[in-house]
């Protein structure tokens, strides 16, 4: 293999990787170095990581040389975190995708459920139970954390209540309705 190209460098373990584009004709001008501990991203920042990306095609190593202080892999996660998702068309085809997945995971969810429930009780009977107690779709939300659930820890809570009852129940007796 002769001579590494112009257009390669080597990084700091002595490997050959992709020269850096800042500088280069028809490239935008590299960012300020963010000050201070907290290093935020400004609007000018994320159009910067955006262009570099969708219309230079550069690497995340390339694209880091335009943002002092910053590693590609913070680069990265913010680009597929937060910018990525706001510049995704949604055509037809995938809403009707979403809402096709979203009908599965409805059906596989109250499955799930019933399983857990025990035997003798449908995916059909937990749903309505759970909206008859108070924790249907539009009353509970799932934790965002993982917490405890009820084979863990013995007890289940019910949202915006303060009922705690031993697990496992027999149907539910002795409770008062709503």
């Amino acid at each position: 293999m002769g001579p590494p190209s112009k257009l390669m460098r080597r990084d700091e373990s002595g490997q050959l990787s992709a020269a850096s584009m800042v500088g280069q004709e028809g490239m935008p001008m590299p960012a300020p170095r963010p000050r201070g501990p907290k290093l935020k991203f400004t609007a000018e920042d994320d159009q910067l990581l955006i262009l570099l990306k969708e219309q230079k095609n550069l690497t995340w190593k390339q694209i880091a040389d335009f943002f002092p202080g910053r590693s590609s892999g913070t680069l990265q996660v913010r680009y597929c975190t937060k910018l990525k998702a706001k510049t995704t068309l949604w055509t037809d085809d995938m809403d009707q995708k979403l809402r096709n997945a979203l009908q599965d995971y409805e059906n596989e969810r109250w499955r799930i459920i019933a399983h857990k429930v025990g035997t003798g009780f449908t995916p059909a009977a937990c749903r309505e139970r759970a909206a008859q107690i108070g924790i249907g779709d539009e009353e509970y939300q799932p934790p965002m954390s993982p917490e405890p659930g009820p084979s863990e820890s013995g007890i289940i809570m019910y949202p915006n209540e303060n009922r705690h009852l031993p697990f496992p129940e027999k149907h539910h007796q002795g409770m008062p309705e709503q």
